[in-house]
């Protein structure tokens, strides 16, 4: 998928036709050979799968880890063909097989919430062997990918937090550096500043050395000592550009979860999708102004709050806006 976003973010259609496209097509040839139809319900499922690395209860009390169609696979499957459709569409090659992959795409099974209010790990709705496990591969739907938001999904965004809730209130959960780091991004996604900070100084405080440099605890998946990790840095740096800037869904989202600990400041050059850089400004919480500088030109939606504004963007030259042109919009 880091092929998939250094398109979206570039709008590099060499790179998509030459590096990105070969592989993609690959991989879904692979998965329409592979996946087969759920007995019951008619959907295309991958399997036997695991869902990395928790195990569920099964029906008669056992702890097992493979089943059919795992959620974490549904989320990567959706996202491959779902790339390969728009590829084929932007480049205007391979009819048929973009028709294949569109009629695969809509005969995966849906996204469901399990008996808790949670988003569901396995297609069943089977409870976790480790209730406090490091892992939460499923909500890879929430963040870095865009099936579930508060906007297009409000019930499956609301199971996604209590997901992380019932996860990390576990009085064994295994609190990692690169756990932090991902639940900072899932609640920045969630619009949630002020948990999304909890949880970036958590990983601060808790899993970094006086370098700042990330470090696994000892103690948690079997480590013995502590382990350098730069899963935290680089993922926890992720979740502060989220909490700031976010672009998925069509729209670039400015200050979407700025957390109250950050009242003013400036930033300069986070990319958004469609070749846009973005620098922003902001004091007492709200924003005072942002610019945009486009690599490609063309016609971009930005939301700050509540307001949506269209502005259209020239190649190489910034345009900026004020919190005036948002009241206007």
């Amino acid at each position: 998928m880091q092929l998939w976003q250094h398109y979206e973010f570039t709008g590099d259609k060499q790179f998509l036709q030459q590096r990105v496209y070969p592989v993609f097509k690959d991989a879904a040839e692979f998965f329409l050979a592979y996946m087969v139809q759920h007995p019951h319900h008619g959907w295309l499922v991958t399997g036997p799968a695991v869902s990395p690395e928790n195990w569920f209860i099964a029906p008669d009390g056992k702890h097992c880890s493979e089943s059919m169609g795992p959620t974490c696979d549904r989320v990567f499957v959706h996202a491959l063909f779902s790339a390969c459709v728009e590829a084929c569409t932007t480049l205007g090659i391979d009819a048929d097989f973009r028709a294949r992959a569109q009629a695969a795409l809509d005969r995966l099974p849906p996204l469901q919430i399990g008996k808790h209010g949670q988003v569901q790990e396995w297609l069943e709705d089977f409870d976790e062997g480790e209730p406090g496990h490091r892992h939460m591969s499923h909500l890879m739907s929430l963040y870095p990918e865009n099936q579930i938001s508060p906007s297009a999904t409000p019930a499956l965004a609301k199971a996604a937090r209590v997901t992380i809730e019932r996860r990390i209130s576990q009085p064994n959960w295994e609190d990692s550096e690169w756990g932090r780091a991902n639940i900072t991004n899932f609640y920045a996604r969630l619009l949630d500043g002020e948990n999304a900070h909890k949880h970036f100084v958590g990983l601060l405080a808790n899993a970094a050395e006086d370098s700042l440099l990330a470090y696994s605890r000892g103690g948690v998946a079997g480590a013995e000592s502590n382990i350098f990790s730069l899963d935290g840095n680089t993922a926890g740096a992720a979740g502060v550009a989220e909490m700031l800037v976010q672009s998925q869904g069509g729209e670039i989202h400015l200050l979407p979860a700025l957390p109250s600990a950050w009242p003013s400041g400036n930033i300069t050059g986070l990319c958004a999708r469609g070749g846009v850089e973005v620098s922003l400004f902001w004091t007492g919480g709200r924003l005072v102004a942002a610019s945009f500088k486009s690599k490609l030109g063309g016609m971009h939606k930005v939301r700050y709050g509540d307001k949506v504004m269209r502005i259209t963007l020239s190649a190489g030259r910034s345009h900026t806006v004020s919190t005036r042109d948002f009241q206007s919009a």
